[in-house]
């Protein structure tokens, strides 16, 4: 069981994403900081120091969330966070062919829309291993 309290960055420029996702996230006792795009992200994970990052994948640009995650991975007190991709981009299609463990570096990509106890299987798993 995951310690409850921990904070989420999520970084999504969709506004009702991040409102939806949040209220998953908060009804199982975590704390949100939201963010609407890649730069704001960044600045608010030096200024809030999350436990846990959701990124989407295509924002302002179509690779903005993977710049987001190799900011993070250049930052030593940012490059072992846990990270969770999300993205509309179908998983199962040319995308698959991707080796996306190296390329985006993230503990998991999962494809929108994500049902809120598998959202919640995910962020306590990826939780429990750090």
């Amino acid at each position: 069981m995951v310690e409850k309290g921990k904070k989420i960055l999520i970084i999504d420029d969709d506004p009702d994403f991040v409102k939806t996702t949040g209220i998953i996230l908060k009804s199982a006792g975590y704390e949100i900081i939201e963010a609407y795009s890649g730069k704001e992200g960044l600045e608010k994970s030096e200024s809030e120091k999350p436990d846990l990052y959701i990124i989407d994948l295509m924002m302002e640009t179509y690779s903005e969330g993977s710049k987001v995650v190799e900011a993070l991975i250049e930052k030593p007190e940012t490059r072992d966070k846990p990270r969770i991709m999300i993205t509309s981009v179908d998983l199962k299609g040319p995308w698959a062919s991707y080796p996306q463990d190296e390329w985006l570096s993230c503990d998991y990509i999962l494809q929108k829309p994500v049902a809120p106890n598998d959202l919640l299987e995910y962020v306590e798993r990826v939780l429990s291993k750090k």
